[in-house]
């Protein structure tokens, strides 16, 4: 029969194994990025924390500092997320923050011990290079396959492992490494310990190395110069054998980008916009999300407002959507306004002043010099891990990927708790009083988190099997509706249930109508989720021209024009619907700023430029 201590150390041991799993499942699973709802496990973990209230009336709580600038943040973000157009992604946002913050206390919280901390240094370590060995394998055979999935086109000769986007893989192992680095030059472990220590960093190095990912590896050089420059430092009897490492470091990477094509292309490319490889599309991005934030600047445009906002600004050369910023700090602006920044810059102050109070009580020292720690490794390497993900973060949206975000909460609170060994000012006994709110608070945490991590599982499922469908069979429009019936406020279902059924009616069937005007009522629905939309409101226009309310559609097609000015395909049909109504002189105008926006490929608008042409050549008299 267990005691208290045997079920407390139960349901700690538990909580550490939860949350580790989560981030191994999450990054496993294409980054999570595919299956947004693993994060709910982390919902899994709080009843046994909160049980260990009630079994072991001495568990105390830490309250570092940096919890109240961080619930603040929930609060304004909540606020915000009632405010904003577009309801579903800021709705989803929002769960994703608070799981995250969730991640993060339960990390405080729990995993005090010495060896969890350890467990978990070895955990991401073996995951990290099972991860970088894959990627490794898939450029080696030159796979275009991301597990049983196909590699989007765009990242042709560029592993990404088990993540969708190489860059994000870079961004995961970056924040790893450092942890197996210091665990073998100044870690405590045994020989064999540190040996595959070695390797995993090695393998990890790999794996950036094969994503070609430029940020990937500027941020790699950060950390390996911080990790140098620190252990230089502090351990000056490691100089030789880091100055060896570092120059095989430095030799691998030379050859590495002088005998590898595809690695030669990306740095040559780093200024281009017209290729595969060119590396300032980014700016195409940041210049509107700029403009965005300045016409927005003190509360923003909402939570996940970027994306559905920029149609409005897209600049002409920029002809995808790119769904974030690809710089979190500006997202940050963007989404969230000056008010919203501060908050976060607060939240990062306190955390930075913690880690610095905590700096001096983590080594192991004597008289007769240093001592080798796995305090220290660990301290030392999350929080080059750490400052390296954060620099990556200067030009991608890694904590918009469930699993980086995830690694990045339990090693910030794995090392924010670590300012118990410098003080003791922050602890709070295990109080009735605290004990019931925080019980209370947990239960309402899980009342809302639980149903809605379902309902996001249960929608997955359906848009799941939906994007594996090859054809527009009965079965893909009941999965979609399915999906819409669960999540009614996401607008790109109701959208893609529209167009499946348009592309249906288009084909001319005998029941054409029939399903034009059931794909008009999916349309409208999607325009009124999202009046953003400008592809939407579009394809609601062709589909009115298509059923023969051309009145309707006529307001439509200069709605959309408003909504996106920018797009070439936008402008093709308006231009279209302009000759239909016999506007040609605008129609014209349209299809020249088309032609300007896109002169290359853009065979429907010089098909229509060659029409018009024909229709305003003086014809010759007799």
């Amino acid at each position: 029969m267990w005691g208290t201590s045997q079920w407390d150390d139960f349901c700690e041991r538990a909580i550490a194994a939860l949350v580790l799993l989560l981030v191994a499942v999450s990054a496993v699973l294409f980054g999570g990025a595919r299956n947004p709802e693993l994060v709910g496990i982390a919902a899994v973990a709080l009843p046994f924390w909160l049980a260990r209230f009630w079994l072991d009336r001495s568990h105390r709580l830490l309250l570092h500092p940096v919890i109240w600038p961080g619930l603040a943040f929930i609060g304004y973000a909540a606020w915000r997320a009632t405010q904003v157009d577009v309801v579903y992604p800021a709705r989803m946002e929002l769960l994703q923050i608070a799981s995250f913050a969730l991640i993060f206390v339960l990390t405080l919280q729990n995993l005090h011990r010495q060896e969890t901390t350890q467990w978990a240094v070895h955990a991401f370590a073996a995951l990290g290079c099972v991860i970088a060995g894959y990627a490794i394998v898939q450029l080696l055979g030159q796979s275009d396959r991301v597990l049983w999935l196909e590699q989007p086109p765009g990242y042709l000769k560029r592993a990404g492992g088990t993540f969708v986007n190489p860059n994000h893989l870079a961004a995961f192992l970056v924040a790893i490494f450092p942890l197996s680095v210091t665990q073998v030059f100044i870690g405590r472990e045994k020989p064999v310990v540190k040996v595959l220590h070695g390797y995993a960093a090695l393998m990890m190095l790999g794996g950036i190395a094969v994503t070609m990912s430029r940020g990937g590896w500027a941020a790699a050089v950060v950390a390996l110069f911080l990790l140098l420059g620190w252990m230089l430092w502090r351990r000056r009897e490691l100089r030789i054998p880091l100055l060896v490492f570092t120059a095989l470091l430095l030799c691998s990477g030379v050859y590495f980008l002088r005998n590898v094509d595809k690695a030669r292309a990306r740095i040559e490319n780093v200024g281009a916009t017209d290729n595969i490889d060119a590396g300032s599309s980014r700016i195409w991005i940041w210049r509107p999300a700029w403009q965005m934030w300045r016409d927005n600047p003190w509360l923003g445009v909402g939570p996940a407002q970027f994306d559905p906002r920029f149609p409005a600004y897209r600049p002409a050369p920029l002809q995808v959507d790119p769904g974030w910023v690809h710089n979190e700090y500006l997202n940050l602006l963007v989404d969230y306004g000056l008010a919203g920044a501060l908050i976060v810059v607060a939240s990062a102050g306190v955390f930075l002043w913690g880690a610095v109070k905590t700096s001096r009580y983590v080594e192991r020292g004597s008289d007769l010099g240093w001592k080798a720690s796995n305090r220290t490794a660990f301290f030392t390497g999350a929080s080059i891990g750490l400052a390296a993900l954060a620099f990556h973060c200067f030009v991608d949206f890694n904590m918009h990927i469930p699993a980086i975000a995830a690694l990045a909460a339990v090693l910030s609170g794995l090392l924010a708790s670590n300012i118990r060994y410098a003080t003791e000012r922050f602890w709070m006994s295990g109080r009735w009083w605290n004990r019931t709110v925080v019980t209370v608070a947990g239960i309402a945490a899980l009342a809302w988190m639980v149903p809605a991590m379902a309902n996001v599982a249960r929608e997955g499922i359906f848009l799941n099997r939906a994007d594996s469908a090859r054809a527009i069979t009965p079965e893909l429009i009941a999965d979609l509706a399915s999906a819409a019936t669960i999540a009614p406020d996401n607008a790109s279902t109701a959208f893609r249930i529209g167009e499946n059924q348009r592309r249906l009616s288009f084909e001319g069937g005998q029941d054409w109508r029939t399903l034009g005007n059931a794909a008009l009522q999916w349309f409208e629905r999607s325009v009124a989720l999202d009046p953003h939309d400008a592809r939407a409101r579009l394809t609601l226009a062709r589909t009115r021209y298509w059923v023969g309310d051309t009145n309707a559609a006529a307001a439509d097609f200069e709605a959309a024009l408003k909504l996106g000015p920018n797009d070439p395909e936008l402008a093709n049909y308006v231009a279209w619907n302009f000759l239909t109504r016999g506007r040609t002189n605008e129609a014209s105008a349209l299809i020249d700023r088309s032609l300007r926006w896109n002169p290359w490929g853009n065979w429907v608008a010089k098909h229509y430029r060659a029409l018009i042409d024909e229709s305003t050549k003086p014809r010759a008299t007799k």
